[in-house]
């Protein structure tokens, strides 16, 4: 019979302070006996797991971020606290956008049962139900006629000249009203996709692991998320923390094999 001093910080328990308790375990030949037994120790574990995912989100520089993201391939589902997911959101909504008219919209879903009906529209993918939260990131093709008048008024309020609103007023309907809808899915894309980029460095300068999906089916995620016609699927962000091995390093070209100066072919100075 031996006995074992299991150390655990209050912070374990979601207190703050460098203090430490100390959980006393009898251990002989048949298993956990004294305080507690098998019981206490299975409690333990349990809190030192928690306690490691909670410490596990360190910040980051955004060049760290940028130069160590991967897109993460298994979550563990830990809970993202709500202010830190407006925090990844509110990023995403400052980013810029053709005319100001900031056309994503974005559906946050955190359910575990709507997490596996969106995983089985998204190909079968894993992470999507692990992931503490996934934010599908739409576009709203017919946003620029409802948002206009709110655009400009916002604008007007932040000091935008009144030239400026008139000419914007006429221009906004008279170049998005004749795109088709594959040239309004492409205007989304890329509007859209700027928004995400700003969520997903967010996340990851606040310690978070991301994996960007482009893998799912248009018609079931509108299904799965009731969205209106309008509304048009760029793309999915999974929000959590890394279970097991990262992904490894696939490796960028260099800058001479993408980047060229003044015209294509020659090399940036």
């Amino acid at each position: 019979m031996r006995r074992e001093c299991r150390v655990l910080s209050w912070e374990s328990f979601g207190f703050g302070g460098a203090d430490e308790i100390c959980i006393l375990l009898e251990i002989g030949r048949s298993g956990f006996s004294g305080v507690g037994g098998q019981q206490v120790i299975k409690e333990a574990d349990e809190i030192e797991r928690t306690a490691m995912v909670k410490t596990a989100k360190h910040e980051k520089t955004l060049s760290q971020a940028i130069k160590e993201r991967r897109a993460t391939p298994s979550f563990d589902g830990t809970p993202i606290p709500a202010e830190d997911l407006r925090k990844i959101l509110e990023a995403g909504l400052s980013a810029p956008s053709g005319y100001n008219m900031q056309p994503w919209r974005f559906i946050v879903v955190q359910g575990e049962e709507q997490k596996k009906r969106l995983r089985a529209a998204a190909f079968n993918q894993g992470k999507v139900e692990e992931a503490s939260a996934v934010i599908v990131a739409c576009g709203d093709a017919d946003g620029w006629r409802k948002d206009l008048d709110l655009m400009l008024h916002r604008g007007l309020e932040g000091g935008m000249p009144e030239g400026y609103a008139a000419q914007a007023r006429s221009s906004v309907p008279n170049f998005l009203s004749h795109f088709n809808s594959d040239e309004m899915h492409g205007w989304l894309n890329k509007m859209v996709m700027i928004s995400f980029t700003h969520m997903m460095l967010m996340a990851e300068v606040m310690g978070y692991d991301t994996a960007p999906m482009e893998g799912f089916e248009q018609d079931k995620v509108h299904e799965v998320l009731r969205l209106p016609l309008s509304y048009w699927v760029v793309a999915l962000l999974g929000v959590g923390h890394l279970k097991g091995p990262d992904k490894f390093n696939g490796g960028r070209f260099e800058m001479g094999h993408t980047v060229f100066g003044e015209e294509f072919g020659k090399p940036l100075k």
